[in-house]
């Protein structure tokens, strides 16, 4: 089944006094539980795709239908309760806030979502910061943490709400190579265990390897 079914005629990256046409004619079809990779050149649309695809760009001609439902005849809190509850966003200016604790801000959405007690398990977010190895931080606030400490983080608060598609972009780009296999096993662990779709960008192709389909964008000739 279908889950999402994206078609861009073109999308227009506006950047100072400069517009660049990307993802022209671009279309996307994706089932539930598949791992898709995206890469590309820098450039290319590869950020927008997810942003598009994430209902965070809605800047774009084109048609998408998501979970089932067009997204031009959802309402804005109709929008924001599927970011929220049914994608999971593990992006490279995904900010953490400085105000709060490493914890706090991993179990953000939560709030957001007014989490029923029956929904959130506290063995389920302690599976998840045992495995990436981020508990001896969750008191610190982000300023007291390394960058390779708060992308972890990030990729936890992505993560916390079982989303049903997981968006990362980058997300080992700033860890060494023991860390970023932590990442890429629990994504794939939550895959297998919850049937969740996964779409990473990625610039590492052995990463891409691992998925089950790899999208390569190009450059607009």
């Amino acid at each position: 089944m279908n889950i999402i079914d994206l078609s861009i005629r073109e999308k227009i990256y506006k950047k100072k006094k400069t517009q660049l046409s990307i993802l022209n004619n671009f279309k996307l079809k994706v089932n539930a539980g598949e791992k898709i990779a995206i890469v590309g050149e820098s450039g290319v649309g590869k950020s927008s795709l997810l942003n598009i695809i994430g209902l965070l760009d809605k800047d774009y001609s084109g048609e998408y239908t998501l979970f089932g439902s067009l997204t031009d005849n959802l309402h804005e809190n109709e929008l924001a309760q599927l970011r929220n509850q049914k994608v999971g966003f593990v992006l490279q200016e995904s900010a953490l806030i400085d105000s709060l604790t490493i914890e706090e801000n991993i179990k953000l959405p939560l709030y957001y979502a007014q989490a029923k007690k029956d929904f959130f398990k506290q063995e389920y977010f302690e599976n998840i910061i045992n495995a990436i190895e981020i508990k001896s931080i969750l008191k610190k606030k982000p300023l007291e943490c390394s960058g390779g400490e708060k992308a972890r983080a990030v990729f936890a608060r992505g993560i916390i709400m079982k989303p049903q598609v997981i968006l990362s972009d980058e997300p080992t780009s700033s860890l060494d190579v023991e860390n970023s296999e932590r990442i890429i096993n629990l994504l794939f662990k939550m895959n297998k265990e919850f049937n969740t779709t996964i779409i990473t960008v990625t610039h590492d192709l052995e990463v891409a390897k691992r998925h089950d389909k790899v999208i390569h964008l190009e450059r607009r000739k």
